[in-house]
């Protein structure tokens, strides 16, 4: 389960520094500022933590169905955000309100729980060190690592498409390692044995290739009148 957990936390890192790599240098340090001080002030909390407490949570079921949750909400937003990207760079060839008001601007609130681990595992591991002492170097570090890792990122992969796709990956992985972490083992609804509805079989599935079928027409009827439209424009213009 830690083993799990501890992979899940680095996917959610990286998947945060290929967002990052989209915004400009001002906002990646004012974010990475954001993180410094949270771990500055949130060392008075890690330092009543243990690994006991840690090993309690992870077995406690209510609270892994809490953080399945969460991460299937912040993998909703980055999959919202990739998918609206990629259509709308590919179509239109810039971006939409939606996006640039909220999306874009999304980084990870699952950083802020990561943040806050990976404090208190470096609390455990300096023993004897002051807790002032190791809170203030953690954040300092975030504040200066988190932009430099980002930037890294932009110059191995230049092309903002590729670091877009990669961040959808990274947040499909996310919402996998989620729902896998987070599985705790036990039954939660008992399994009811019930024949197969067949009536409600094809009428979910004639619903579907219904939806979708209308969504494709609708598709090909505004691309129709965008077309139209900016074909009687230039002749309006010659």
């Amino acid at each position: 389960m830690e083993l799990i957990i501890d992979v899940l936390l680095l996917f959610i890192l990286l998947n945060c520094l290929f967002k990052l790599s989209l915004w400009h240098w001002w906002q990646r340090l004012a974010f990475s500022a954001v993180l410094g001080w949270f771990a500055w002030w949130s060392v008075r909390y890690a330092i009543l933590q243990s690994k006991t407490q840690i090993a309690d949570f992870l077995a406690n079921t209510e609270a892994l169905q809490t953080m399945a949750i969460l991460v299937t909400i912040e993998s909703a937003i980055g999959l919202a955000f990739c998918l609206r990207w990629l259509n709308e760079f590919t179509v239109y060839g810039k971006l939409s309100t939606v996006n640039k008001a909220f999306l874009w601007f999304y980084p990870s609130l699952l950083i802020f729980p990561v943040v806050f681990y990976l404090l208190t595992q470096t609390i455990f591991s300096l023993t004897g060190v002051p807790f002032e002492t190791t809170g203030l170097a953690f954040g300092i570090g975030t504040v200066l690592l988190l932009p430099l890792l980002s930037e890294a990122v932009r110059w191995l992969l230049p092309d903002e498409g590729s670091r877009v796709e990669l961040h959808l990956l990274l947040t499909i992985f996310v919402c996998l390692l989620g729902l896998i972490a987070t599985e705790h083992g036990k039954m939660v609804y008992a399994m009811k044995e019930s024949p197969v509805d067949w009536h409600q079989l094809l009428l979910t599935f004639s619903l579907f290739l219904l939806l979708g079928a209308a969504g494709f027409v609708f598709s090909r009827l505004k691309w129709r009148f965008k077309k139209s439209s900016k074909s009687s424009k230039s002749l309006f213009k010659k």
